[in-house]
């Protein structure tokens, strides 16, 4: 039998596993494949919910695959997207994210644009990336007359995966905070199929709203309710994303005036921890609603319990 992880953190992931499942013990199941590892494994690796490079500092676990794998596609998205939101420019401060041209009659020049100190728009030509014989007529001044500049950012190219990448991160602050009892529900299927094929339009129903408050590199619980129905949602930075509950994938559309929003307030016991798994298994009501209710297991090791959450 494996031993007991280190990270104590780890270890509530693992109990709570056992929870449901008694075989399973001192085992870690990947969120988002559904992959089990042994406990032991380095293949289990904590990831950031809103990448570390951009601020963000709440964890949760995933697969050494998916982390790799979400950290070249969605999660770079939305990394490349906070950076620009919190940036000086309407692009990447770094000139190796940048794809800019300039063009002057049959000139063509490769370079990146920075903001002088009095606001202007800098063009740098980079010697190493251009035509030599364009390079050394632009450098001389030679047949320039009226000058166009083009910059490609490839977030605003990748809106699918900036799309997923917020769906990414929303699923994994729920299951930081909810742990299996939210993964083990069969209604995910179709967004975990939908965070592990980033490319493709599988999830297409309306998930991402702007939210016009403001951002926050700390995401944030809550639930946001459609006339009569409930639906757990995640701030994540500048956007809400709206998660299914236990019987409906989407809301049904309805007018502005009946839709509302609740933070879920976890109290600073909670919210400074990593992880707090050992709530599971367990259903989550709001207002008499089923907002989660794992039914991956017909019997589970320990019986699950109820957990009332107040409406408005």
């Amino acid at each position: 039998m494996p031993k007991a992880p280190q990270n104590r953190f780890l270890r509530e992931v693992a109990q709570e596993l056992a929870r449901f499942d008694q075989k399973k013990q001192w085992e870690f199941c990947c969120p988002t494949c559904l992959n089990y590892y042994s406990i032991e494994s380095k293949d289990i690796t904590e990831e950031h919910i809103i990448p570390e490079s951009r601020g963000g500092k709440t964890t949760t676990f995933l697969c050494k695959s998916c982390n790799s794998f979400f950290g070249g596609k969605q999660t770079r998205c939305l990394s490349d997207w906070i950076e620009i939101n919190e940036g000086k420019a309407p692009f990447h401060q770094d000139p190796k994210k940048q794809k800019t041209t300039l063009k002057s009659g049959k000139l063509k020049i490769s370079g990146h644009l920075s903001i002088g100190e009095q606001k202007q728009l800098i063009f740098h030509a980079d010697k190493n990336r251009s035509n030599p014989t364009d390079y050394s007529a632009f450098s001389r001044g030679e047949n320039i007359s009226s000058v166009t500049i083009t910059t490609k950012i490839p977030v605003f190219e990748n809106e699918q995966r900036l799309r997923v990448g917020f769906l990414t991160a929303a699923y994994g602050l729920w299951f930081k905070h909810f742990g299996y009892s939210f993964v083990f529900q069969s209604i995910y299927n179709i967004v975990r199929q939908q965070i592990m094929c980033p490319d493709e339009d599988i999830a297409s129903w309306n998930f991402l709203i702007y939210n016009d408050l403001g951002r926050s590199i700390n995401p944030t619980l809550g639930f946001m309710r459609f006339d009569v129905d409930y639906f757990p949602v995640a701030q994540i930075y500048d956007h809400i994303v709206i998660l299914p509950n236990s019987k409906m994938r989407h809301p049904a559309t309805t007018s502005f005036e009946k839709v509302s929003v609740k933070a879920l307030e976890l109290g600073e016991p909670i919210a400074d921890r990593l992880q707090h798994r050992s709530i599971g298994p367990a259903v989550v009501l709001c207002d008499f609603q089923e907002i989660i209710c794992p039914d991956f297991f017909k019997n589970t090791t320990v019986p699950p319990q109820i957990i009332w959450i107040d409406g408005w």
